[in-house]
């Protein structure tokens, strides 16, 4: 498949052991947290399937919760240019409707974004081995086209072991870079496995484990939304910390 040509990107790309770990509340708090730093960041998301219809439009509802978390105020179209009604991987729900995944459309929305933002937190759509354009071109293929590094994001209980290693196991096979991991929802009175899994996983990854996100119940709420961007703060502080690290070494191998 010959890709569109893309603007070279600095960011992160969000992905998950599975769909629904929290990688949307991940990737807007931390557009929002970068954003509270100075910095031009924005998030985007290429395609969301899975969309409500409001008012004759299909809404990327990923893309509209980031916006109103991070206060961005571009158009929803811009954040998600790719948008699918049926709630499937994007190029099964694409080929039911009828429809393409255009990654061309992708690529001018991402050169749109690039003339005014420097930092992208792009997420991706489920795990990495789902479908987004055919069935050999996957959330995967989609982070090595855009040259970003992921952040994976997990569930802290039983399972997330095996989800975890297998994750980072596919992308070092692709050669795609993986900054570190976040445990999305973890709770204030952890299990055994909930409280052991985290040492286990940095062990068998050799990554490190960026934050331990609480569950929150509403961001919109001002106080939940303060404590759920506190932990976003300290993983965004890890993950620049793990990156520069990472440069340091690349850096020192090729003297």
């Amino acid at each position: 498949m010959e890709l569109p040509h893309l603007p070279k990107l600095k960011g992160i790309f969000i992905t998950g052991t599975d769909t629904d770990v929290g990688k949307t509340w991940v990737a807007a708090g931390l557009t929002a947290v970068l954003r509270r730093w100075g910095l031009k960041a924005v998030y985007f998301k290429p395609v969301q399937s899975g969309c409500p219809e409001e008012g004759g439009r299909l809404i990327p509802t990923d893309a509209r919760l980031a916006r109103e978390v991070a206060g961005l105020d571009e158009p929803l179209q811009t954040l998600t240019p790719i948008t699918l009604k049926l709630p499937l991987a994007p190029a099964v729900a694409a080929c039911q409707e009828g429809r393409t995944v255009d990654l061309a459309q992708v690529a001018g929305a991402l050169e749109d974004l690039s003339r005014r933002y420097d930092i992208f937190v792009v997420e991706g759509a489920g795990g990495l081995c789902v479908p987004v354009v055919d069935l050999r071109f996957w959330v995967l293929h989609l982070a090595a086209w855009l040259r970003l590094p992921l952040l994976v994001v997990a569930r802290p209980g039983l399972g997330s072991i095996n989800h975890t290693v297998l994750t980072v196991s596919a992308a070092h096979q692709a050669g795609v870079p993986v900054a570190g991991i976040v445990l999305n929802r973890y709770p204030a009175r952890p299990s055994l496995a909930e409280s052991t899994n985290p040492e286990v996983i940095a062990a068998l990854t050799e990554l490190p484990i960026l934050g331990r996100v609480p569950e929150v119940g509403d961001l919109r709420h001002p106080g939940e939304r303060e404590i759920f961007l506190a932990a976003m703060d300290e993983v965004a502080r890890n993950l620049a910390d793990a990156c520069a690290a990472r440069a340091f070494l690349e850096c020192a191998l090729l003297q």
